[in-house]
């Protein structure tokens, strides 16, 4: 995966130079871990996305406004049917050297959609009945069925275009050094320490980008990510503890770049024991105390959330299903009684102790919990440790903090949808709901926004009925930005985890 000759150099000049203020020209960004691939198929976390995101473009991809932005593709159009979206390329080129192509375009969705394919949105993208390239930058796709929220698929870090070359070479090594056609190229990956990658001067953005290299530089420690920033070491952190913003906040040297979006939530294993039964589900988020949470894992900085983490003003949110459920221990008790355990039960969660604000969820919901019997053995790897039993639904219980992955309502899918693929990073593990199933189809396919919006409404109510998930609080995310850097940007609501593409309008003052 490395280029020894090129990591030894890098070594080399980091130890000669010894600070990264030296260094003019490189934006040095501390990530809160080490990603576990960079196998571009993979929601492998927002570390992850935050590196793909400078070396990697899809046809279409998120603006800075949140808005779908074009990106390898100058343009497209939709059918009146819904059913052919026709995308016109724009004139880019790959890391290598090559011209992007409507064949590359269809590889990558060929590689993405292949039988064996193990890609995060497979299932979503597998809507492609047909790809025709009628010339080298036109792409024309038809789908098997309207599917609304297709292009927001499309614009997905999951979804970046490659090498139909480096697809028939590395389609079985999806970790072999990356080529994209980004800003950024790839140089070296040094484990357990940083990735590097520098400006890639054939990028389709005259001017862009204006820093010369990104070093990707590793802070599996929260405290040691912050002293990191405040000393200079680094120009941004992503992940900014809870305990640490007001401080922040104070130095005059530093921006803490915060949005609201993301939210905690707690994932059940559904195939067996008493998280089987919707009853003990709902029986856990009577239980919790929201406050608990939001004073013990964020130092008080947080919204509860006593619904469905659907935003306010978006299809399928309501002022009653925001506020299905409350703080009401009694009403657990009768719950869990009514579902055969009135004395409770014995049961693991499955958190980190990499992250403080996970741990620290996981120690204030074991505590709720035991108020109502439910006695709760903690169990904390790392987070490369917790991500794989987490896809390996290898948890009672599971401390989860994310966000959508789309704009488009569609968003719930990825969380709810059952069907063949039962274990999946977002979903609650083995939970499959007919009905739910069936509205979320219908949500996907109805092209009438006001009829679509009803569609959500009913999807809504049934899912708290179900209750796969408790939602625990929204709460912010945040970058710390120092002063010497502009350009980068915090991109709203559920985007925030695809902030890493504005890397391309970094300058260094």
């Amino acid at each position: 995966m490395m280029n020894l000759l090129s990591l030894c150099a890098t070594a080399a000049l980091s130890a000669l130079l010894g600070s990264a203020a030296l260094a003019e020209g490189s934006l040095y960004f501390g990530l809160s871990g080490e990603p576990r691939t960079l196998d571009t198929k993979v929601n492998a976390g927002a570390p992850a996305r935050t590196i793909r995101l400078a070396i990697h473009r899809g046809l279409l991809n998120y603006g800075t406004t949140g808005e779908l932005s074009p990106e390898l593709a100058e343009s497209f159009e939709v059918s009146a049917d819904a059913l052919s979206y026709t995308f016109r390329l724009r004139e880019a080129k790959f890391h290598d050297g090559t011209p992007v192509t409507a064949a590359d375009v269809k590889a990558t969705l060929d590689y993405l959609t292949a039988e064996a394919s193990t890609a995060t949105y497979k299932a979503e993208l597998s809507v492609i009945d047909t790809i025709a390239t009628p010339d080298e930058r036109t792409v024309v796709i038809t789908l098997k069925k309207p599917f609304v929220p297709f292009p927001h698929y499309l614009a997905l870090p999951e979804s970046a275009i490659l090498p139909a070359s480096w697809i028939a070479a590395n389609a079985e090594t999806p970790d072999a050094a990356p080529i994209g056609a980004g800003p950024f190229r790839f140089v070296t990956w040094e484990r357990g320490r940083e990735v590097v990658v520098e400006k890639f001067d054939g990028y389709y953005k005259p001017g862009k980008p204006a820093v010369d290299e990104i070093h990707y530089v590793f802070y599996g420690d929260e405290n040691t990510r912050v002293n990191a920033i405040r000393s200079g070491d680094v120009d941004i952190i992503d992940y900014v503890p809870w305990k640490d913003a007001a401080a922040l906040e104070q130095d005059p040297a530093i921006t803490l770049d915060s949005v609201g979006g993301p939210f905690m939530m707690l994932q059940f294993n559904t195939k067996e024991g008493p998280f089987a039964d919707p009853r003990v589900r709902q029986a856990v988020s009577y239980a919790i105390e929201r406050s608990a949470i939001i004073n013990t894992a964020f130092n008080g900085r947080g919204t509860p959330l006593w619904g469905i983490a659907v935003p306010e003003g978006t299809m399928g949110w309501s002022e009653a299903a925001a506020n299905h459920f409350s703080h009401d221990p009694d009403k657990a008790k009768a719950l869990l009684a009514e579902a055969g355990y009135p004395d409770g039960f014995e049961a693991r969660l499955l958190s980190t102790a990499q992250y403080g604000f996970h741990q620290n969820t996981a120690i204030a919901v074991q505590a709720e919990l035991a108020k109502i019997g439910i006695k709760l053995t903690l169990d904390l790897p790392d987070w490369a440790g917790r991500m794989a039993k987490n896809t390996a639904g290898d948890y009672d219980v599971l401390v989860a903090g994310t966000a959508g992955d789309i704009t488009d309502p569609d968003w719930l899918s990825n969380f709810f949808y059952g069907g063949e693929t039962l274990v999946r990073l977002n979903n609650s593990a083995w939970f499959n709901d007919a009905e739910i199933n069936a509205l979320l189809d219908e949500g996907r396919t109805t092209l009438d926004p006001a009829k679509r919006a009803e569609v959500y409404d009913r999807f809504v109510q049934r899912a708290l009925e179900t209750s796969p998930f408790v939602f625990l609080m929204w709460r912010d995310q945040s970058f710390a930005v120092r002063d010497t850097v502009e350009g980068f940007k915090n991109l709203p609501g559920f985007l925030t985890f695809q902030s890493g593409i504005t890397v391309e309008d970094v300058v260094l003052k």
